[in-house]
């Protein structure tokens, strides 16, 4: 293989290889009216009505409600998690280059010792306890 012809299956493999994949996907959006959800123009979407110059907001407005909701979500309150588990201090030693699947550093030659800690996790305790 000739110097050029891996220089150009290099650059296929670089940053913008993704962008250029994504843009099958993207949509330009100049020179289109601005709408609502449900396809009604709008002329202005920074503008809020209100009741005076430092009054409420009015219901009448209902471009802002419906931009809020995509932004505002209530959280629901749920039980707060505490896990528990153990971990291992130990080495990790790649016997297999997987250079072809992926560009993580520690996977990319055999014999290459990364020293790591796992950790195993559980959401109850040890005897079922909470």
């Amino acid at each position: 293989m000739d110097n050029k012809s891996s220089s150009e299956n290099n650059r296929h493999l670089g940053q913008n290889s993704k962008q250029e994949q994504l843009n099958h996907y993207r949509r330009e959006n100049t020179g289109k009216p601005m709408t609502t959800n449900q396809g009604r123009k709008i002329s202005n979407d920074s503008d809020i009505l209100s009741a005076g110059e430092r009054g409420p907001t009015l219901h009448q407005d209902v471009h802002y409600f419906e931009k809020m909701t995509h932004f505002v979500q209530e959280e629901e309150p749920e039980r707060t998690v505490h896990a528990r588990g153990y971990s291992a201090y130990g080495e990790f030693e790649c016997y297999q280059s997987m250079r072809h699947v992926t560009k993580a550093g520690f996977l990319q030659e055999a014999g290459k010792k990364t020293p790591l800690t796992i950790r195993f996790s559980t959401v109850q305790g040890p005897r079922g306890v909470v």
